[in-house]
């Protein structure tokens, strides 16, 4: 019997795009943002397609339907956003940064990794895609969520140059929880 991985597909975050949003997660964390759990910067990431659980034995068709988007697909020049929440609005699920930039074209690689992934039995979802980098997990205030006040904070954007779409194991017990498994390069010139 093949094991099973819980994997998703992302496109992965630069280390200094990270670092930087460490340190602006830092005074919301002190200040009153309560969530559960606040994503370690390793795990960073602009998710493309979660997976779920998944056989072995479909990562080498699912690894080469990879490689040949990647390889299909120039950089991505990207920026972070403002900060938004998803869920209720009182009592919030993720807490995210935004992606700006070339979001038309990441757009584009998430409609062809969900193309080619529907050949391996997994369903796009019904939701529109909106890209963005989750930074905490489960508001838990004592009071209602104050969107105003938790998300006022100015900050830089933040660029970078996104040149891999990689696939990612799950570890759940884990910190950081994020495997990298594989990634392709994003090379086709333009």
């Amino acid at each position: 019997m093949s094991e099973h991985f819980r994997l998703f597909i992302a496109v992965p975050v630069s280390t200094e795009v990270k670092l930087g949003l460490k340190t602006i997660c830092e005074p919301l964390k002190e200040r009153l943002l309560s969530f559960q759990k606040w994503v370690h910067p390793e795990d960073m990431h602009i998710t493309v397609q979660f997976l779920g659980n998944t056989p072995e034995d479909k990562l080498p068709a699912i690894r080469s339907h990879l490689e040949s988007i990647a390889a299909g697909t120039a950089p991505l020049h990207l920026i972070t956003g403002d900060l938004g929440v998803f869920g209720k609005p009182s009592s919030p699920s993720i807490l995210w940064a935004g992606v700006k930039g070339d979001t038309d074209r990441l757009e584009t690689l998430h409609r062809q990794v969900e193309q080619a992934m529907q050949q391996h039995g997994y369903e796009p979802e019904d939701r529109a895609y909106s890209p963005h980098i989750t930074l905490a997990r489960r508001y838990q205030g004592n009071a209602p969520f104050n969107r105003q006040e938790g998300l006022s904070q100015a900050y830089s954007p933040l660029v970078w140059t996104a040149d891999r779409l990689a696939l990612y194991r799950s570890h759940l017990n884990r910190t950081p929880m994020y495997e990298m498994l594989y990634a392709f390069a994003l090379n086709h010139q333009t």
